[in-house]
């Protein structure tokens, strides 16, 4: 009698805590899942890994164009696309090669006939001394008309030496309540940090392959790329607590209604199969290296539910030094003060 007593002591003290740690983390993982956008910045562009869209801007000052506007944003458009494929162009494919190094070795033979960008930004802005066009292309690496699609297919139709393609299987219909496996880079050592991939692998700490791009359906992997890659400020016990397996321990309690409402939600959502990297792997730093013990649980995972095969992962990555915000802000500051690419245009 004393022992089911203390335990309904410990349900009703959990009921009235974890609602109050939830609130005070943030309002538990609505919306955003507790991630942010991994985006890696350059002075011309940026590469968003979790939405998987990739930027370019240009310059374009009317002082140095005759003072034509309309000049000045020719010259802008001409910056923008010139820098999307210079972004593009540092992409890294695998563990070994970038796009340009593709490019060099004639696996593919030009980086902008892989490349369908749109209009993304057009300003003028009249602040300072120098009046200018500030415009941005952006492209698409997911979906269809997204750079792995196009990849792959020029790949197929070319006779090279890659031989590394996926399952030939469309993805079916999503199951939003089927797992998303998450691995959190952030404890790597300074210095060795995981390096964004279009085709990442997950390796063992004996070298084993658990996941590559010969092992996933074409379907997902056009559809979601091999991965998200994000940055979070939770530590790995919230991230735990908010979308991972300890929810399951709350059945054992029996919870009430509203609880159990809250439970429903988070399960349409999806959950969370947390682990470590051990380590980075790879000429390009973009394998990510996990136990043995981990492995085999994800082997058994993927044969249920198709994790890995449906390309349902997310890496956390280390933030950059300035925070996410304070990055794109740096870009905007120096591509303003950047005369590179202020191209003239012919009469």
């Amino acid at each position: 009698m004393k022992f089911i007593t203390s335990i309904n002591k410990i349900r009703n003290l959990l009921f009235l805590i974890l609602p109050l740690l939830l609130l005070s983390s943030g309002n538990s993982l609505a919306g955003s899942d507790g991630f942010s956008p991994f985006v890696e910045s350059f002075p011309n562009g940026k590469i968003d890994w979790d939405s998987g869209y990739f930027y370019g801007t240009g310059i374009g000052y009317p002082h140095m164009n005759k003072g034509s506007k309309a000049r000045a944003l020719k010259v802008a458009q001409a910056g923008a696309l010139s820098a999307i494929l210079q972004v593009a162009s540092r992409l890294r494919v695998d563990d070994k090669q970038t796009l340009k190094d593709m490019e060099r070795e004639k696996l593919i033979v030009q980086i902008k006939g892989l490349i369908l960008y749109e209009p993304h930004e057009r300003e003028f802005i009249k602040k300072g001394v120098s009046p200018h066009y500030r415009v941005t292309y952006r492209a698409p690496m997911k979906g269809v008309k997204g750079l792995t699609k196009k990849l792959l297919t020029t790949l197929k139709s070319t006779p090279s030496s890659w031989q590394n393609f996926p399952e030939k299987r469309d993805m079916g219909e999503s199951d939003e309540s089927l797992p998303w496996l998450v691995l959190d880079a952030r404890g790597l050592e300074r210095g060795s940090p995981v390096n964004p991939a279009l085709f990442p692998k997950i390796m063992t700490e004996k070298g084993e392959t658990v996941y590559d791009l010969r092992g996933v359906e074409e379907g997902a992997l056009v559809e979601r790329g091999m991965a998200r890659y994000v940055v979070s400020d939770r530590d790995h016990d919230e991230l735990l607590m908010l979308g991972g397996r300890p929810f399951h321990l709350m059945d054992l309690f029996s919870p009430p209604t509203v609880w159990a409402e809250e439970k429903r939600k988070r399960k349409k959502r999806g959950k969370y199969i947390i682990t470590n990297v051990k380590q980075v792997a790879g000429l390009k730093k973009t394998n990510l290296v996990i136990s043995e013990g981990d492995a085999r649980d994800l082997k058994k995972e993927d044969a249920s539910s198709k994790i890995l095969k449906q390309c349902r992962v997310i890496v956390i990555v280390s933030s950059p030094l300035g925070g996410i915000e304070g990055k794109r802000e740096g870009i905007r500051n120096r591509l303003s003060s950047i005369e590179y690419w202020q191209l003239k245009i012919d009469d």
